[in-house]
């Protein structure tokens, strides 16, 4: 067989995998083409009351525990918080949490429920990259997370799961979304689709574009009208004028008219905007305009007083995202890490990164996918950064997240001490980066200088602030969402324990940990 005829059959065997990939894609019970197990919860039945009894209650907003607290839920909701045993006949169902301690369930406020962790795209792992996206589901939930903030979606995709989550079909948590970026053409994420697979279009037309990549003023108002009446709850926007792709330079960015269109949009129909930021030249923009949230830390500046004052000022929160520079700064991609990237802080973060690349995180990724995302970390020195995009390998700049490792903390410490709102999210969906581990930016925060309590409270009332839903979750409290974790220990004396939920109650369902963890195995097995 000659190159030629090579390259006709491989096309050929990449178009039929295409058209099995959209079957799989098209069919919202699949997952993989393959069956989802269901999950039924416990829960009381309609109109009855179910209740806890022997609750650590931990006040996240306070800092302190109510002990051996009975919570009785209906219909979802805290009906009441007592200090009084219910008699049998009282409640519907009783359940006694034998003085474990329950905190808010966990936000993870931003992360990318559709997309897989990939580092590279493999057009023969198709269905074990479908299976990675209903786990991100499931791995969520187990870990205690209750409410999601999607960044930027497969919007189709999204819908078919958010589907199967509203009909039981599928364990998640809740999932509060902006559809796809809202971003000028070419902007961030500036990955092409063509460029990772000829055959794209034919998936998007399932799945559906995580870009509006609009080219004209009348063609973004046109989009995000469509997003909106599609359930959008806010925008996200791509603020930084540079590529954070090795290979890549500048990108584009927004007009100013494109702007004021877009904020004016907004406010026309209560919409928070949040703000990919990893930039000074975003972050300065969007100070300008008064964003709701930035997303991400900075790696080229550190800010002024006043700059921070004006932020806190306007009510800018701030969901710093650090996790994604400890994972992103690789040291594979040099003989010696620059002096200039080395202190205790760095070298501690790079001994915790090669940690968790060298375990086995089976419950946060299929093994497939982690074994390749380690592997890909070759590709630094294979090719040189420089080279990487024009030989389809699509992977961060390293120096850029060293740099946030530098800035991101000194930043954060600051913003914190003026007392800006910051929230707690891990990205999770881009490479490196896997659902189900907001605990490790929980402890990352810790390490950069935060208290247990200001950690708690980052991933659950912030959280909650940030997505405009306080009234309804992030606390404990009577009229409230029933959304709670069950630990073993007191989270306000070791925050490690909250690696370790034992049980999972969303919206006065309850999700025992062992059984969804089950769940992933089977889809493991069958996979």
């Amino acid at each position: 067989m000659d190159q030629n005829e090579s390259r006709t059959m491989t096309r050929r065997g990449l178009l039929r995998l295409t058209a099995v990939s959209a079957l799989c894609l098209s069919l919202p019970t699949m997952t993989g083409c393959m069956t989802v197990p269901k999950y039924k919860p416990i829960g009381a039945g309609e109109g009855k009351s179910m209740e806890l009894i022997h609750c650590n209650i931990v006040d996240v907003i306070q800092g302190v525990v109510h002990h051996d607290r009975t919570i009785a839920i209906r219909n979802g909701l805290i009906e009441s918080i007592s200090d009084r045993i219910p008699s049998p006949r009282e409640g519907s169902l009783v359940i006694d949490m034998k003085n474990q301690y329950l905190i808010p369930g966990l936000i993870d406020a931003h992360c990318h429920s559709t997309l897989s962790s990939e580092a590279e795209f493999n057009p023969f792992g198709v269905p074990t990259m479908l299976g990675q996206v209903k786990r991100n589901y499931v791995q969520q939930l187990s870990q205690g997370v209750t409410t999601i903030r999607d960044m930027g979606a497969l919007p189709k995709l999204l819908h078919k799961n958010l589907e199967l989550i509203e009909k039981g079909e599928l364990a998640g948590p809740r999932v509060v979304f902006c559809n796809a970026f809202t971003n000028v053409y070419g902007g961030h994420p500036d990955l092409d689709p063509a460029d990772v697979s000829a055959f794209s279009g034919i998936a998007m037309a399932f799945t559906g574009n995580p870009s509006l990549w609009f080219k004209s003023i009348p063609e973004l108002k046109e989009k995000m009208q469509g997003s909106l009446e599609n359930g959008a709850s806010f925008l996200k926007l791509t603020m930084d004028n540079k590529s954070l792709l090795c290979g890549k330079g500048e990108i584009p960015v927004y007009s100013e008219e494109e702007l004021q269109v877009i904020f004016e949009f907004a406010r026309r129909n209560n919409l928070p905007v949040a703000g990919h930021i990893h930039t000074k030249f975003g972050f300065d923009r969007a100070l300008k305009y008064g964003i709701n949230s930035m997303e991400h830390s900075l790696g080229d500046a550190s800010l002024t007083d006043r700059e921070i004052a004006e932020m806190a000022e306007k009510k800018i929160a701030i969901v710093p995202t650090m996790g994604i520079a400890q994972m992103l700064a690789a040291p594979e991609a040099f003989d010696k890490i620059p002096e200039e990237y080395r202190n205790d802080f760095i070298d501690r973060e790079l001994s915790i990164r090669r940690q968790f690349l060298d375990s086995t995180p089976d419950h946060y990724i299929e093994p497939a996918i982690h074994k390749k995302n380690v592997e890909a970390l070759q590709y630094y020195r294979e090719y040189g950064c420089g080279n990487l995009y024009k030989n389809g390998k699509f992977m961060a700049k390293p120096d850029f997240y060293f740099h946030v490792l530098l800035y991101g903390p000194k930043n954060l410490l600051k913003m914190k001490e003026a007392g800006i709102v910051i929230g707690c999210g891990t990205d999770a969906g881009i490479p490196y980066v896997y659902h189900g581990t907001l605990w490790r930016e929980m402890e990352m925060l810790g390490r950069i200088g935060f208290s247990n309590q200001e950690v708690l409270r980052c991933a659950t009332i912030n959280n909650a602030k940030i997505l405009r839903r306080e009234d309804k979750i992030g606390t404990i409290d009577k009229g409230k969402l029933a959304d709670m974790v069950v630990l073993s220990a007191n989270p306000l004396v070791r925050i490690e324990t909250c690696r370790d939920p034992k049980m999972v109650i969303k919206g006065g369902q309850i999700y025992e940990v062992s059984p969804l963890a089950l769940k992933i195995h089977e889809s493991d097995h069958h996979g």
